[in-house]
């Protein structure tokens, strides 16, 4: 079993289990390490108070004939011709005992010999063939394996490997934070849940702080990031959820960046799908502890789960009951069952985590979300990694300075002061801060230098302006409710402009409503408006009408994209072509009083059409041109007239 079972079963905590261990010279490296029956049996000593009431329970024979059943299994399962199995029974006594491994040094992940990671972990080599084996990979004794099989093996044995500096925090946002140790205490887990499109995520949320947030969101989905503290019975968790849509994919890496752990959400029904691989994507590269929750078990049978967890080992991502060091629960979010359960997974992985942070150091963090809201100006959703903010405070985030008008949090209740790891609602930004800006608390001597300093910049302007002329553009301006909503519409007109014929030129992009501004811009420009989540002045709407500018306005992201790739095609250039169709000699003038010039004409080849347009030829030369206005021959008005015959026309 492992080392949260066991725990469990004593009634005593993980972090006590480890302790014990560590004090009598087990080297064991978290909750999830494999425990050998003479291991267990040691502990079982240790905590003898308890073992007697335990021995009474049958669940502890099941669970301690696991590791048997387990190695009966592998007995069945056939090696490369390469290197034959040896598994005598040594073997199978030592394999368990390689969970808990010592090492002095961190072992270098780099491309090595199966045989020479085998040497330095000291793991025999048929056990690494085996593990290599389960994992969909045959490999033999002297094949070379690549850097990433040699960490899929580190991490199947625990090995300690060299990894990033644990000096900073690991971030895809502006700059990263320098940790501080003084005064540091216990904070709450920063918990990300992640996924496809529809797959749960809200609901989950919706569920676990009873907000019904899911039913406010426009089309069922969520378009920006929600950062919301939770107090559980298991303990207080901030989850950050994130949008499911293709079109927020740098929104999900936001806010993975800022988070300890990540929660997978996959819907049993659908399986793997292209934004759950671009979460798993993200989660490898900040190397963050992800536990897997297979939703949606309440609508499929227990096969489905079983083949999520299949697809999961094809991206190196092995479940815990198959030996590997992923937890997957699975759960019905919107019935809630298997979410206390998942809870309780997410408390125990924070305990081993032993996520601290400085009270007394300057607030640090990062803007997750910013965005006008009437009233209070320019707001921000912050996430403080370490220190206290508090009502008064100076601070700057990006290029934008201010000072802490108010704090809101996640429920809409005004504090005074948060600590680290509590997300709140900002006012007293100067101006609207860049999303995912890094946000520092400063002295009143610095923000006064930084204020005049930014005063002293005169703002340029953004883009110049396309001739409205111009065929081959097609000009746009953008208005959303918030900056992250900006950042991915303007990401997917890009993609739009590599597929189109015609250049998506933005004349302007901005987090409000449609003004006149707007229409007296589109209007000199020729340029669309599109507005996401927003609304348009009474005044902006009445000058769109007179100036005929076309105002669209949005609340769901995809009908905004279809909508937008309608009118790019419709927008398209109209090419006029000219083909000569008949030939015909003047033969007369008339000059008719109310009527004008009548030419009376013979046709020499093709045809006149009455719809027509002509030109007349002298010396070669082209000296009029007209459009047909009434062709007749025979005084009889015709459509057309053919070689050979006489006309006249208009």
């Amino acid at each position: 079993m492992r080392v949260h079972e066991f725990a469990k079963l004593e009634d005593v905590s993980s972090k006590e289990v480890l302790e014990v261990l560590r004090k009598e010279g087990f080297e064991v490296k978290s909750h999830m390490s494999v425990l050998p029956d003479d291991v267990i049996t040691f502990l079982e000593k240790k905590f003898s108070k308890k073992a007697s009431t335990q021995e009474a329970n049958p669940k502890k024979k099941e669970v301690n004939t696991a590791p048997q059943k387990k190695q009966k299994e592998q007995k069945d399962i056939q090696l490369p011709a390469q290197e034959p199995p040896q598994m005598t029974p040594q073997t199978q006594t030592a394999q368990p005992k390689k969970e808990i491994i010592s090492s002095d040094q961190p072992l270098l992940v780099e491309p090595m010999p199966l045989g020479d990671f085998a040497h330095k972990a000291g793991v025999p080599v048929s056990n690494v063939i085996v593990t290599l084996l389960k994992e969909g990979k045959a490999r033999a004794k002297n094949q070379l394996l690549t850097q990433e099989d040699v960490l899929t093996l580190c991490r199947a044995y625990e090995i300690e490997h060299k990894e990033a500096s644990a000096g900073q925090k690991k971030s895809v946002l502006g700059g990263a934070i320098k940790l501080s140790q003084e005064n540091s205490k216990k904070r709450p887990p920063v918990v990300v849940v992640m996924g496809h499109v529809d797959h749960g995520k809200t609901t989950l949320l919706d569920f676990i702080r009873k907000a019904r947030v899911a039913s406010r969101e426009k089309g069922g989905i969520t378009q920006h990031i929600g950062a919301y503290s939770v107090p559980t019975s298991h303990g207080d968790l901030v989850f950050l959820d994130t949008p499911g849509h293709e079109a927020f994919s740098k929104i999900r890496k936001r806010g993975a960046s800022v988070a300890d752990i990540a929660v997978l959400m996959i819907a049993a029904d659908d399986g793997i799908m292209p934004q759950t691989l671009e979460s798993i994507k993200a989660i490898k590269a900040l190397d963050i502890p992800v536990v897997v929750a297979i939703n949606k078990i309440d609508r499929v049978d227990e096969q489905r789960i079983e083949v999520v967890k299949r697809q999961l080992t094809q991206h190196d991502m092995l479940p815990e009951e198959w030996g590997g060091q992923v937890m997957c629960v699975p759960l019905s979010a919107k019935e809630g069952k298997g979410v206390d359960h998942l809870l309780e997974m997410l408390v125990l992985q924070a305990d081993m985590m032993e996520l601290k942070a400085s009270s007394t150091a300057a607030a640090q963090g990062y803007v997750l979300e910013s965005k006008q809201l009437k009233g209070r100006g320019s707001v921000a959703t912050v996430l403080c990694q370490q220190g206290r903010l508090k009502v008064g405070d100076y601070f700057q985030a990006g290029k934008v300075v201010g000072r802490v008008t108010s704090l809101t949090d996640s429920f809409g209740t005004s504090l005074k002061k948060v600590g680290p790891s509590v997300p709140v609602l900002v006012t007293g930004f100067a101006e609207m801060p860049s999303v995912g800006a890094l946000f520092d608390v400063i002295s009143s001597e610095t923000y006064k230098k930084r204020r005049s300093e930014l005063a002293r910049v005169s703002p340029k302007m953004a883009a110049r302006l396309a001739a409205t002329d111009d065929l081959q553009k097609f000009n746009v301006i953008l208005k959303a409710d918030t900056h992250s909503s900006l950042e991915a519409i303007l990401d997917a007109f890009k993609k739009f402009s590599k597929k189109e014929v015609k250049e998506i030129v933005v004349m302007r992009a901005g987090v409000s409503g449609v003004t006149e501004s707007d229409v007296l811009l589109a209007e000199s420009t020729g340029a669309t408006i599109i507005g996401f989540n927003v609304k348009a002045e009474q005044n902006a709407i009445s000058l769109a009408r007179k100036a005929e500018v076309k105002i669209h306005l949005f609340d769901i992201i995809y009908k905004l994209l279809e909508e937008f790739e309608k009118l790019a095609v419709r927008e398209k250039e109209v090419k006029m072509v000219l083909k000569k169709t008949g030939q015909a000699t003047v033969l007369k003038v008339f000059n008719i009083k109310k009527l004008g010039v009548i030419a009376g004409c013979i046709v020499n080849d093709g045809t006149f059409s009455a719809k027509g347009i002509v030109a007349a030829i002298r010396d070669k030369k082209e000296v009029a041109r007209g459009k047909i206005k009434s062709l007749q021959r025979d005084k009889k008005t015709v459509k057309e007239v053919h070689t050979g015959f006489e006309c006249g026309f208009i």
